[in-house]
């Protein structure tokens, strides 16, 4: 549509610049004079009147007059003598000097020239800049983004935002779907599947999930929701509400401490710290106590969060009626 836009603008401007520049197609009054000398001969006020009123005369011939300033013709080019013959009797014709007149053409040609050339120029930029921006960019943006999740799957893209549907093209839909496709392979895969994600992605083949796997060290947390049966005959409909803001705890904690939420199984969830892995470190991680210590500060936080939280408690005490004995 943009393209569109300029286009026409373009059309418009050339339009008006060539209707200024346009020739002009009334009738000559010269050649109008010189019909009127040969219809009456006789008479010298047509003469008188011709003569009168141009003074760029260089030849003149007919009706008993015959003039010629041979040195202004001798200084003149081609181009620049404009000759008229009578339409009633060609042997009377009148020669101008129209120097000036092709001096001012010139300057137009020159003009319209510069205006065209500079035109053109501005909307191959402008078209550049569209087909940069359009197709270009969204699609150097998109390699960028396939080489990064090839380096790291587990990578946080930016979620694109939604534009509306007026403004929202082919490669913008691409890139969601690149980006939501990235994220279904994260959440899918988790932290323990991120090698076989990198190694599909680097040899740009077909999924293969039967790669070989890397022995890998890593803290592994367990979370379960007790008597959780009980729970779900009691709450019905609502214990999704239930899981969901355990859940949502868990996983902030999860996250907050450099850990990474790797499977949830109904009541359960795998959580998994992973440590690194070189020739300098042996098999128990090198003993990075950083790491060691976060995921345990984590898992406290989880339980005291989950004892201490305002919404959790009223959502139980508001449910607690319907919840079975063992469970309340």
């Amino acid at each position: 549509e943009s393209i569109t836009k300029k286009v026409i603008i373009a059309v418009v401007l050339m339009l008006i610049m060539f209707s200024f520049t346009e020739g002009d197609y009334t009738p000559d009054a010269r050649q109008l004079q010189l019909d009127s000398i040969a219809e009456f001969p006789d008479s010298i006020v047509p003469r008188l009147s011709f003569f009168s009123s141009h003074d760029n005369i260089i030849a003149f011939s007919g009706v008993g007059i015959d003039y010629a300033d041979n040195e202004r013709i001798g200084g003149l080019r081609e181009g620049e003598i404009l000759t008229f013959n009578s339409t009633l009797d060609p042997s009377i014709s009148a020669s101008f000097d129209v120097y000036e007149d092709s001096v001012s053409q010139a300057w137009d040609s020159v003009i319209t020239t510069a205006f065209v050339s500079l035109l053109l120029a501005t909307m191959g930029l402008l078209f550049s800049r569209d087909a940069y921006k359009m197709v270009i960019h969204p699609i150097e943006k998109m390699k960028f983004t396939v080489q990064q999740l090839s380096e790291n799957p587990l990578l946080h893209l930016e979620k694109i935002k939604n534009r509306n549907s007026s403004e929202s093209n082919e490669t913008d839909m691409l890139e969601q779907a690149i980006t939501k496709m990235a994220a279904l392979l994260r959440v899918g895969f988790g932290s323990a599947g991120a090698e076989i994600i990198a190694k599909n992605l680097s040899d740009m083949g077909e999924l293969n999930p039967m790669i070989p796997g890397v022995r890998v060290n890593a803290i592994f947390g367990f979370c379960d929701i007790r008597d959780f049966t009980f729970a779900t005959e009691g709450l019905q409909q609502d214990v999704m509400l239930f899981v969901n803001k355990i859940a949502e705890i868990t996983h902030r904690h999860v996250v907050d401490s450099g850990g990474h939420p790797n499977k949830n199984i109904g009541d359960a969830f795998l959580l998994v710290w992973k440590l690194k892995s070189g020739k300098n470190t042996n098999s128990s991680g090198d003993l990075q106590r950083t790491l060691f210590d976060s995921s345990l500060k984590c898992m406290q936080k989880v339980i005291e969060d989950v004892r201490n939280v305002g919404n959790l408690g009223s959502f139980l005490k508001e449910k607690k009626s319907d919840i079975s004995p063992p469970w309340a």
